[in-house]
């Protein structure tokens, strides 16, 4: 499959088509609305809604934190790090979906030079699934819940969800693909670095030096993504 984009049957734009754009503007002032709307009327039905402090989520009470951790975290974890581990516990498990996704967008459209290859999606998919599954071990050690959607796991899944639509839409190319999955490594890299500096200050020291790792892990995948992106952008001779 081409990678750049072609020359097509385009018909989106209203300045090839000026005497259908002005008929249609024609016809539209011939309704007018029944008042006057404004961008005031939406913002203050989301302030009234907003007014109504309901939140986003809830941290899920701790079940039991086992005795290697109980020193480390005092009388239980506090409800940040709990919601950030959910958040890049989701994280990490829509990263395993894109990177599958990716996957079949290559086996199906083939690669490119400079590209990724299979194998090199595939190894970023097993470093994300080992994520998951540190994350989710973490959480139960703390008395946590692994499939309760926390405050900023449910944020974060609502905010990857355009990721999600670009790399599963059949009709992308696999370095569209790639300029969406860019977005998410920017998040997760600096997600990963933010959770460090949580998990830091709740003492946990063993599980401070898996976020380090898993940082630079990621780090270097925002760079493989960035480098195959580069090499996508090369002019065909």
């Amino acid at each position: 499959m081409n990678q750049h984009p072609q020359v097509g049957k385009n018909v989106t734009g209203a300045g090839m088509h000026s005497s259908l754009s002005e008929a249609m503007q024609r016809d539209a002032d011939k309704y007018r609305p029944t008042s006057v709307g404004t961008t005031e009327g939406p913002g203050k039905v989301r302030i009234q809604y907003a007014k109504q402090g309901v939140a986003l989520g809830s941290i899920p009470k701790p079940v039991e934190t086992k005795q290697k951790l109980k020193s480390a975290v005092g009388a239980g974890p506090s409800p940040l790090l709990m919601d950030k581990l959910g958040e890049r516990l989701a994280f990490e498990r829509t990263g395993v979906r894109l990177y599958e996704a990716l996957i079949s967008k290559h086996e199906a459209y083939g690669g490119f030079d400079g590209g990724p290859s299979r194998s090199d999606l595939l190894e970023i998919l097993n470093e994300e699934h080992r994520h998951f599954v540190q994350l989710a071990r973490t959480i139960e050690q703390l008395g946590g819940d692994p499939t309760a959607m926390t405050p900023a796991a449910n944020l974060a899944g609502v905010a990857s969800e355009g990721v999600l639509k670009v790399i599963t839409d059949p009709r992308t190319s696999l370095l569209q693909s790639l300029e969406g999955i860019l977005i998410a490594e920017l998040v997760d890299r600096d997600s990963w670095n933010m959770l460090c500096e949580i998990v830091r200050m709740n003492g946990l020291g063993d599980f401070a030096e898996f976020c380090e790792r898993a940082e630079q892990t990621e780090e270097r995948h925002l760079e493989q993504v960035r480098t195959w992106i580069s090499a996508g952008q090369e002019p065909v001779i």
